[in-house]
């Protein structure tokens, strides 16, 4: 009986472990995820007021039209993600209920 006891102190532990490691790992991503948001923006308008500005090297432009065309397509495919996975888990939901 008592070793009982100590299996399921032992299992609520470890749940309390798991759920507090989850979500500060959720944290801490969300902060470098906002942080390399900010970065890519900053360097985005700096290169874009530099080719303006500055220059009229082809080089640069392209950097640049790549670099706002790859910035954009990296988060709409973030977003685009993670609205089918809310879908996808809605429709789960769904099912578990009929």
């Amino acid at each position: 009986m008592d070793d009982n006891i100590k299996r399921k102190d032992y299992k609520q532990k470890a749940k309390k472990v798991v759920e507090e490691t989850t979500q500060t790992t959720l944290k801490v991503t969300k902060i470098i995820f906002i942080f390399m948001f900010f970065v890519i923006i900053i360097i985005t308008v700096v290169f874009s007021i530099w080719k303006v500005i500055y220059t009229k090297d082809v080089n640069l432009e392209q950097i640049v039209t790549l670099g706002i065309g790859g910035f954009w397509a990296f988060f709409l495919g973030y977003f685009g993600w993670r609205m089918g996975q809310t879908i996808e888990i809605s429709i789960h939901n769904f099912k578990k209920k009929k």
